[in-house]
């Protein structure tokens, strides 16, 4: 009877250190077809709807440089049973976004689509296309977009057009020619640094009176508008009566801060 209990009692731990064995291996088995179904997924081919526009690629070009997308395809994420993902945003813009995780992040393709985006449509349609790289948190994409719109808006206020009345003669010529003279440079700067008024609105503004001798703005405003060439400069003054050159000289390095 010992010998039998003996011998009953080590099947029973042999069972159950057979099941352990088998549960452990099973566990195991689930943990590697996990994984491998996350590698499939890495490498394998998605299917997205956006907005009701579908799009065929890969989890690998979405999720490289995509916050939005590295969170959504973690381990963690079941697509069991799902034919694609739905994602509302806006599908034009997604695609312009799609081309660029494909391109390996190329900027300068991007740039080349913001500029013709800005030349057919305006600047809101880049507004609407960084919006949706923001939500997709795409940096390189952001990044891109923002400089376009700063250089685009600094490009624009350069070349705004400006009425000045000196001494009762109007004067027009643009931001980026007054900016050479200091004096107008701080002028500006003050009104668009201050909040006065943006840049981009100057050509809206009344003209912007200075109480000085026209004749002489007349000479600084050519001298300006030949990228300020010294030999314009003395040309000037060389026509100027003799009487009146010590008068420019001092309104010019006086008043407008310039080394005539």
């Amino acid at each position: 009877r010992k010998r039998a209990k003996v011998v009953d009692d080590f099947s029973q731990l042999v069972d159950r250190q057979r099941k352990a064995l088998e549960n452990e291996r099973a566990s195991f088995e689930n943990e590697v077809t996990s994984v491998r179904k996350f590698e499939a997924r890495e490498r394998g081919r998605v299917v997205l709807n956006v907005g009701g526009r579908t799009f065929e690629t890969s989890v690998e070009t979405l999720a490289t440089k995509s916050g939005f997308f590295k969170a959504l395809f973690s381990g963690a994420w079941d697509d069991a049973g799902a034919d694609s993902v739905f994602i509302d945003r806006d599908p034009n813009h997604f695609g312009v976004l799609l081309s660029f995780l494909r391109n390996n992040g190329d900027v300068e393709c991007l740039s080349e689509h913001c500029y013709e985006a800005a030349k057919s449509h305006g600047t809101s349609a880049l507004l609407g296309l960084l919006r949706e790289a923001e939500f997709f948190q795409i940096e390189e994409a952001i990044e891109t977009v923002e400089d376009f719109l700063r250089h685009k808006e600094d490009v624009a206020s350069a070349f705004d057009m400006i009425t000045l009345n000196v001494g009762g003669e109007s004067f027009v010529t643009s931001r980026r020619t007054l900016c050479l003279c200091p004096f107008f440079d701080n002028l500006l700067a003050g009104y668009t640094n201050h909040g006065k008024v943006p840049a981009s609105k100057f050509s809206r503004l009344e003209p912007i009176f200075l109480d000085r001798n026209p004749k002489f703005f007349a000479i600084l405003l050519d001298y300006l508008r030949s990228g300020c060439d010294r030999k314009v400069l003395k040309l000037h003054i060389s026509l100027l009566p003799d009487e009146l050159i010590s008068y420019f000289k001092d309104d010019m390095s006086n008043f407008y801060e310039l080394n005539a």
